[in-house]
C-alpha cells in the first residue's frame, strides 16, 4: 500500500489569459437609470426615503433589498417581508425572501409581487461589460 500522506502539486499552466472585464449593472426604474459598479458598489431599494431607489407601496418593506457587486458578480439580497421576484429575458424565474441571488443577463425585478413591464413596482436590470 502507498503512503497517502504525500501531497502532489499541480503545475500552473502559463498562458496569455484575458483579464476579466469590468462589469456594471444598469437599473431602470420609473424615469431613472442607476448604475452599480466598482465605484458605486452597492445600492438599496425600499419604501424608506433613505434608499437609493424609493418605491412607495404597501407590499414593499422600508429596506426591501440590497444589490452589491462582488468580484464582478452582482448579488441581489432580499431583506423584505413579501420577497422579490426576478424574471430574466432568458426565461429564468426566481423568488427570494431573506435570501440572495446572482443577477445575470437582463430582466425584471418585482418588489413584493410579480414584475410587470411598466409597473411602478418593477425595476429593469441589465448586466453589461464595461
Amino acid at each position: 500500500m502507498g503512503d497517502d500522506s504525500e501531497t502532489t502539486v499541480v503545475p500552473v499552466i502559463a498562458g496569455d489569459w484575458p483579464a476579466p472585464r469590468a462589469m456594471r449593472l444598469r437599473l431602470r426604474f420609473a424615469d431613472r437609470e442607476l448604475l452599480v459598479e466598482e465605484r458605486h458598489s452597492s445600492l438599496t431599494v425600499g419604501r424608506a426615503d433613505e434608499n437609493d431607489v424609493v418605491v412607495k407601496a404597501h407590499l414593499i418593506s422600508r429596506l426591501h433589498a440590497r444589490i452589491e457587486i462582488s468580484r464582478n458578480t452582482f448579488v441581489l439580497i432580499d431583506q423584505s417581508t413579501n420577497g422579490t421576484f426576478v424574471q430574466t429575458v432568458a426565461g429564468e424565474e426566481s423568488f427570494l425572501r431573506h435570501d440572495s441571488l446572482k443577477l445575470k443577463g437582463q430582466g425584471l425585478m418585482g418588489l413584493g409581487r410579480l414584475p410587470e413591464q411598466g409597473s411602478p413596482h418593477t425595476i429593469g436590470f441589465t448586466c453589461e461589460e464595461v
